[in-house]
């Protein structure tokens, strides 16, 4: 069985003030430190095969201390998984988030160098310079096929009774893409129940049907059960939130959605 833990990273700067953040590379707080200690603390005695990290200094720094926390001899690891870095807000990143204004136009808004909240139904749009959520829909479907298929791929052709565990260290929204593509990979579906909190993980068990080795090809799916297994725990966390409501950015940062016409 592949077992895949998703982590987001611990709280940023631009978290704190409520900025698009993206591909920025902006740092972890001293509270988002606390966090990444917290969360490595908690996995200290799960022994992971393998720790990827997307390449920004809050996904790089939370991973590094979750393979700090890690029994001896310490897991492999690579933390420069460009897929799975943050969606990109392109001229968006740096600023400060807004609610969108009655009558007026999203290119209306750009001009003026303000970036609303995009709504639900709006997964096709980009900021100037970034992705829409369809493009880290594709980014995420590659990240699976170049980091996680690896692996169960693996398994399959082993066909022995043992556990992989790896873990992905990223952001929010990219986390709640990569997990809908795994499930995708055994035929499924997935909608996130809500958004994540910094350093709060998701866990995606992989079986392979049958249990028996087989040839697989690099790159095939071999028949598989997926399952979303924990979704947003955070049981580490106590005493390390901001003990603010997940609305606005927060939410949208942490992998959630705006459906309604005034985002709050």
């Amino acid at each position: 069985m592949l077992t895949v833990t998703l982590i987001r990273h611990g709280e940023s700067t631009h978290n704190v003030l409520a900025l698009w953040s993206g591909c920025t590379e902006c740092p972890l707080t001293e509270r988002g430190m606390q966090q990444a200690r917290a969360v490595g603390a908690y996995f200290a005695n799960t022994q992971f095969t393998k720790i990827y990290a997307s390449p920004l200094p809050r996904a790089r720094d939370t991973a590094q201390a979750v393979l700090d926390a890690q029994p001896t001899p310490k897991p492999s690891h690579d933390f420069t998984i460009a897929q799975i870095r943050e969606q990109s807000f392109g001229a968006a990143e740096g600023h400060q988030t807004c609610i969108r204004e009655p009558g007026k136009t999203l290119e209306a808004h750009f001009a003026e160098d303000k970036y609303p909240i995009l709504y639900e139904s709006e997964k096709h749009v980009a900021f100037p310079g970034g992705e829409s959520v369809e493009d880290l829909t594709r980014r995420a479907e590659r990240a699976v096929r170049e980091v996680v298929l690896p692996h169960v791929v693996n398994v399959a052709r082993s066909g022995k009774d043992e556990h992989i565990r790896i873990a992905l260290v990223s952001h929010g929204l990219c986390i709640a893409q990569v997990v809908s593509a795994i499930v995708r990979l055994g035929g499924g579906t997935w909608k996130r129940k809500g958004p994540m909190v910094n350093t709060a993980w998701v866990r995606v068990e992989v079986r392979i049907q049958g249990g028996m080795s087989m040839e697989v090809a690099d790159g095939e799916v071999p028949p598989i059960e997926v399952t979303v297994t924990e979704e947003g725990r955070a049981d580490h966390l106590e005493g390390l939130l901001d003990g603010g409501p997940l609305l606005g950015i927060k939410a949208i940062m942490g992998g959630g959605v705006v459906d309604g016409k005034e985002p709050k």
